[in-house]
């Protein structure tokens, strides 16, 4: 069919392709809606993801001070375990301890006293003490406490191995002091459990 337009060039209207009035089309409202309702689709769920994972870090942080706090009670029951296992082969010594703790009370040589003992897991029994410094002679002092406490055979059948850990010299007023640390590796006792 042919369509004839007589009206002047000013007043004839010009007519749209299919394409250009697609917007005008119930199609195109379909689509858009569609459009419209995924997003919808989309964000309602990322928002309520979003709402619980802030209500889940609001309790995270308000579960922190409790979670110090049990990990704080688990390191000091970590340490109390610790010490058991010392003390529970202190135990299977029986007396043997207070008799080797007298050994290291009659081996200690003139110049030298001792300030700390304690059971360490992993060290075993740390003898800390200290000596009067005489030029180079408490040194052999520490050494020859070292070597007498390893010669004693009630001392030695506990422990393995008796380590120098440290010697530092300090000044007190006007006498110089050697401060020293033994570690003595325990032997290894079967657990009886």
């Amino acid at each position: 069919m042919l369509k004839v337009n007589l009206l002047p060039e000013s007043a004839r209207q010009a007519t749209l392709s299919p394409i250009e009035q697609f917007h005008r089309t119930p199609l195109m409202w379909l689509v858009v809606g569609a459009m419209l309702v995924f997003i919808l689709v989309l964000l309602v769920p990322l928002g309520i993801d979003g709402q619980r994972l802030r209500g889940l870090q609001a309790q995270i942080q308000a579960l922190q001070p409790k979670k110090l706090e049990v990990d704080r009670v688990q390191r000091f029951v970590r340490g109390l375990r610790a010490q058991q296992g010392a003390f529970r082969g202190m135990k299977q010594g029986g007396g043997q301890w207070a008799k080797r703790l007298n050994v290291l009370s009659n081996v200690i040589p003139d110049g030298v006293w001792l300030t700390e003992l304690e059971l360490d897991q992993d060290k075993g029994l740390i003898i800390r003490g200290s000596a009067i410094g005489q030029g180079g002679s408490e040194m052999v002092s520490v050494g020859r406490l070292r070597s007498d406490l390893k010669a004693d055979p009630d001392f030695a059948a506990a422990i393995e191995d008796i380590q120098i850990e440290s010697i530092k010299r300090v000044q007190e007023k006007n006498i110089e002091i050697v401060q020293f640390t033994l570690a003595c590796a325990l032997r290894k006792i079967p657990e009886l459990d």
